[in-house]
């Protein structure tokens, strides 16, 4: 007996929409990450924080001067008031991520705070 192929698409159709959201759930949500880009306007090494003047992140912040924690304290070593720098950020998390300096004005003097 042969079946008829509209009834076995139908019933492929119908089998795959069932399985859809089995699949859907394995899948691991990879957090969504945003391009972070600013200028440092003081460093506090003891607290582990940092204060940055940057512009409008699409999709997370406004224009704005933001204290942010560092997540290496490596960086914090590295860091100089008037740095431009480039970073990672998550949602909901004020931690700057893989910062790197862009740019550092060569005659800049300013020590830490």
């Amino acid at each position: 007996m042969r079946v008829p192929l509209p009834v076995v698409l139908a019933f492929v159709l119908i089998v795959r929409t069932a399985l859809l959201p089995l699949s859907m759930g394995t899948q691991q949500a990879r957090p969504r990450k945003f391009a972070f880009f600013g200028r440092v306007e003081s460093v506090d090494s003891e607290r582990k924080i940092v204060t940055v003047k940057h512009g409008k992140i699409a999709g997370y912040m406004d224009p704005a001067t933001t204290v942010f924690s560092v997540d290496e304290a490596a960086a914090l070593d590295r860091l100089r008031p008037s740095d431009d720098i480039r970073a990672t950020v998550y949602p909901n998390d004020l931690t700057l991520h893989r910062i790197r300096v862009v740019y550092r004005n060569a005659g800049d003097k300013t020590s830490k705070k």
